[in-house]
C-alpha cells in the first residue's frame, strides 16, 4: 500500500471520527486552552448588566423582591434610556398583592421588555413555562432562558429557537437582539464550509467581566443621567447563592458565570455577528485529505529516518497550533484534535513502517547469506565427492590390487598373511569411502530422486533409534535435482532434531504438492517448545538446528512455518514456490 493511499485512509478515518462526534469532548478541552491563550476581547455592541447582587439584596431583602421594586427598575431603565431591557427572573406565579402585578404590568409598556420562560418537569415530561398572562400580554417578547434543551454541564453554545409551549420561542438573548435590531434575529446559513445548528458562543471576558452595575445604584439614582443611554440592558441575577448563577461557560479563567452575564455575551455576539465560526464535518474531511499530501505522506513512509519523520510531526503541530490559536483570534474555531490525532496516527505508523523495512531488509540479507552458503556446500559437496571417487577411492583400489598381486609373488606365509590383512584394510577403507561420499549425496537420491531416498533415510532412522517415521509422497511430482537435494537435507536435519531434542516416538513425513507450492511436512509427537516470531529466524542454542533450516530455505526462495506448543508435539512445514524453483 503506498504511503499516500495509507495516509488518505487515516485522514478519513480521523475526519469519521470527528464527524461522529467522538472527539468532541477533547476538542472543548482544546477550546479552553485557546480561551486561555487569547486576552479578552472588548465588547463590539452597547450591552449592560443590571446585577441584583449582594449589595441590591442588602438594601432590597432576599429574593423574590416585591414586583414593584421591579417596576421601579423598569421604569428608572426607561429614565435613563435604556433602548431594550431583558429580564432574567420567572414571573410565572402572581404575587400576593394583585396591586404588585398592575405595577409591573404598567412599568412593562414604559420600555420594550423581554421575558423569561423556561422548561420545567412535569409528570409527562417537560412542559414550558411563562410569564402570567398580565405580563405576558405587556411584554415586547418572551425568550427561553435556557441555553440548550440538552441541559449541558458545561455551556459552550446556545440554541437559537427552542420549542416551548408548542411554538418555537428565540433564546433569551436573541429575542433581546430582535428588538434591538427590529427584526428577528436569523442565524447566518450554514453551508459546506462552516457548521450551521447551535450558536457557539465567543466569551468576550471571563466571569465577572461584563459590562456591569447594581440594580442598587439604579434604583437609588446613583448612576449618572443617561449613563445607560441606547443599551441594551440585561436584569439578572449575580450573588452567591442565588439559581441561576453557576453556569460553567468555555471560558473558566474567572470560575462559573452568572446566567446573566452568559445572555450578556451571547447579545454581544448577536448583535455584532460574532459567534465562533466553526468548521462544517465535510471542511474537517477535505481538511485532512489535503494535509495527507503533506505532512501525512512525509510521516508514514518508512524510508526516512526517525528524525526526518520527527522533524515532519512537530513542525506540523507547531504550524497547525499557531494557526489555530490565530485563528481563534479572528473568532474561528479550527478542528485542533482531529488533526492532531492523525498526523500522530501517521508517525506511529511510519515507525511501524521503519521497522517493517528494516526487518525486511534484514530478512533479505540472511536469505541471501543462506543462498550463498547453500551454493557454496553444494559446490563443496560436490567437490568432496568427485575428490574422494577420482582420488582417494582410486587410490585405495589401485593399493588392493597391487596388494593381491604381490601375495602371489611371497612365498613367506606369515608375509602373505599380513598382506591379506593389508587388503582387507584396504576393502573397508574403501567401504569407508563409498558411506562418506553417499551421506554426501546419497544414491538413492541420485538416482531415484527425493520420493526414493526419503524411505531408505527413514528406515536408516528407525533402525539407529527406534522411532517409528513414516512417509507419504503419494501426489509428489519430482522437482529439479538440486532442489530435491536441498529438502533432502531439510528432511535430515529435522530428524536429527527430533531425535536428539524432541523425546518423540513417531515421525510423520509428507510430500505434497497444492496451490502452486511443493511442500514437505514433518511431525512429531515429542515435547514441542515455545516457538518464537514466525518472521524472524528461530534463535538460542537450543534451535541452531531450526536456524540453519531457516536460512537455507530462505536461500532457496521457500519458507518454513513452525508449528508447536510445548507437550503438543511439533510440526515443520517446509515449502517451495513451483514456478520460482524449475523457472
Amino acid at each position: 500500500m503506498s504511503t499516500l493511499r495509507t495516509a488518505l485512509i487515516f485522514a478519513a478515518i480521523w475526519g469519521l471520527l470527528a464527524a461522529c462526534g467522538l472527539l468532541e469532548p477533547l476538542e472543548r478541552l482544546t477550546l479552553q486552552a485557546r480561551y486561555f491563550a487569547r486576552p479578552a476581547l472588548a465588547w463590539h455592541a452597547p450591552v449592560s448588566v443590571v446585577a441584583i447582587d449582594e449589595r441590591a439584596l442588602k438594601a432590597y431583602g432576599q429574593m423574590p423582591w416585591n414586583r414593584t421594586v421591579f417596576a421601579r427598575l423598569l421604569q428608572d431603565l426607561h429614565a435613563q434610556g435604556a433602548s431594550v431591557v431583558g429580564i432574567d427572573v420567572a414571573f410565572n406565579e402572581p404575587a400576593h398583592e394583585p396591586a404588585q402585578d398592575r405595577a409591573l404590568a404598567s412599568a412593562l409598556a414604559a420600555v420594550p421588555t423581554v421575558l423569561p420562560t423556561f422548561l420545567a418537569p412535569t409528570g409527562g415530561g417537560l412542559a414550558g413555562i411563562e410569564p402570567l398572562p398580565i405580563f405576558k400580554a405587556r411584554a415586547a417578547a418572551l425568550g427561553s432562558i435556557q441555553p440548550a434543551t440538552t441541559f449541558q454541564p458545561q455551556d459552550f453554545e446556545v440554541e437559537p429557537y427552542q420549542q416551548a409551549a408548542g411554538r418555537l420561542v428565540p433564546a433569551f438573548a436573541i429575542a433581546v437582539a430582535g428588538l434591538v435590531r427590529h427584526d428577528a434575529w436569523r442565524p447566518a446559513p450554514s453551508g459546506w464550509l462552516w457548521r450551521g445548528g447551535p450558536l457557539y458562543i465567543d466569551f468576550r471576558t471571563p466571569a465577572g467581566g461584563a459590562p456591569t452595575v447594581s440594580a442598587a445604584d439604579v434604583l437609588a439614582g446613583r448612576l449618572a443621567p443617561h449613563a445607560l443611554a441606547g443599551r441594551a440592558v440585561l436584569v439578572g441575577a449575580t450573588a452567591t447563592g442565588l439559581p441561576d448563577t453557576n453556569f460553567t461557560p468555555a471560558d473558566v479563567r474567572g470560575g462559573p458565570m452568572a446566567g446573566v452575564e452568559l445572555w450578556a455575551n451571547v447579545l454581544d455576539d448577536a448583535l455584532a455577528d460574532g459567534f465562533l465560526r466553526r468548521l462544517s464535518p465535510l471542511a474537517v474531511w477535505l481538511l485532512l485529505g489535503v494535509l495527507a499530501f503533506v505532512p501525512g505522506r512525509p510521516l508514514c513512509t518508512g524510508r526516512s529516518s526517525s528524525v526526518t519523520r520527527t522533524r515532519w510531526l512537530v513542525g506540523a503541530l507547531l504550524v497547525w497550533a499557531v494557526a489555530a490559536i490565530a485563528a481563534f483570534d479572528l473568532s474561528i474555531w479550527l478542528e485542533v484534535v482531529p488533526v492532531f490525532g492523525f498526523l500522530g496516527t501517521c508517525y506511529l505508523w511510519g515507525l511501524f513502517a521503519e521497522h517493517r523495512d528494516l526487518l525486511t531488509s534484514r530478512n533479505q540479507l540472511l536469505a541471501r547469506y543462506a543462498a550463498d552458503m547453500a551454493d557454496e556446500a553444494r559446490r563443496q559437496r560436490a567437490r568432496l565427492d568427485g575428490e574422494l571417487h577420482d582420488g582417494i577411492q582410486q587410490l585405495l583400489f589401485v593399493v588392493a590390487r597391487e596388494t593381491r598381486l604381490v601375495q602371489r609373488l611371497v612365498t613367506d606365509a606369515s608375509l602373505r598373511e599380513r598382506l591379506e590383512m593389508l587388503e582387507r584394510l584396504a576393502g573397508s577403507a574403501q567401504d569407508e569411502v563409498i558411506r562418506v561420499r553417499a551421506d554426501l549425496v546419497p544414491p538413492a537420491l541420485r538416482e531415484g530422486g527425493l520420493a526414493d531416498a526419503l524411505p531408505t533415510l527413514a528406515h536408516e532412522v528407525s533402525q539407529r533409534t527406534g522411532l517409528t517415521v513414516a512417509i507419504d509422497t503419494d501426489g509428489w511430482e519430482p522437482m529439479p535435482r538440486e532442489t530435491e537435494v536441498e529438502l533432502y537435507w531439510m528432511v535430515k536435519e529435522a530428524l536429527h532434531n527430533v531425535e536428539k531434542h524432541a523425546a518423540a516416538t513417531r515421525v510423520d513425513i509428507r510430500l505434497t504438492h497444492e496451490h502452486g507450492q511443493a511442500a514437505i511436512e514433518v511431525a512429531d509427537d515429542g515435547r514441542g517448545f515455545v516457538a518464537s516470531d514466525p518472521s524472524l529466524a528461530p534463535s538460542g542454542t537450543a534451535h541452531t538446528g531450526l536456524h540453519r533450516m531457516w536460512l537455507r530455505m530462505r536461500g532457496n526462495d521457500g519458507d518454513l512455518a513452525i508449528d508447536t506448543t510445548p507437550g503438543g508435539g511439533t510440526r515443520l512445514r517446509f515449502t517451495l514456490g513451483l514456478e520460482r524453483r524449475t523457472a
